[in-house]
């Protein structure tokens, strides 16, 4: 099982311990607007606590744990047949507003694209957003992810179709801003 270790977080498999907190997470997350498409019943929430930490189906996904709790879940995706080999799309979620905004997503983004690149070849890493969340749209800029413009009626919505703000860093990206650091 892959384990990544930052400075303030760590991305490793979700324990079994850990279900109902992941499952009441992913229930009190709001849905209808495209905001959360994670699992809602109990089985996929095993299933996904079961897979986590291994490559499955295009798919790997990690605990984020700060402060030795899990606070939230990062996710990178490279479906065969959707993408290009070596490229992925980032999912980052942190479950609690007290969490949010302490930088915990940021680095757990972070960190996943620097696994990314190390350790699985990618050659460009992506992530979207609705282009109100201002808050993911500032840490992927802050992380070096290049704005390349807006996927328009990208998300249904109850509201109707949503706008969403697309990032993406290369390799090349990557590594001049690592130099540079």
């Amino acid at each position: 099982m892959t384990r990544v270790v930052g400075k303030r977080v760590t991305l490793r498999a979700f324990r079994e311990d850990e279900f109902e907190r992941v499952l009441q997470a992913a229930q009190a997350a709001p849905v209808g607007d495209g905001i959360h498409w994670g699992p809602r019943d109990p089985e996929p929430i095993r299933q996904k606590i079961e897979a986590s930490g291994t490559w499955h189906e295009g798919w790997i996904e990690f605990a984020i744990e700060a402060e030795g709790r899990v606070v939230g879940e990062v996710q990178a995706r490279s479906i065969r047949k959707a993408m290009p080999v070596g490229v992925f799309e980032l999912g980052v979620e942190i479950y609690d507003d007290a969490d949010r905004g302490r930088g915990l997503g940021a680095e757990a983004v972070k960190e996943i694209t620097a696994y990314l690149f190390r350790d699985e070849a990618a050659t460009r890493v992506q992530v979207s957003t609705d282009v109100e969340n201002l808050g993911m749209r500032t840490v992927a800029e802050r992380l070096g992810f290049t704005f390349e413009g807006v996927q328009r009626g990208f998300m249904p919505s109850s509201a109707g179709p949503r706008d969403y703000a697309m990032y993406g860093v290369t390799r090349a990206d990557h590594e001049q801003r690592a130099t540079r650091t």
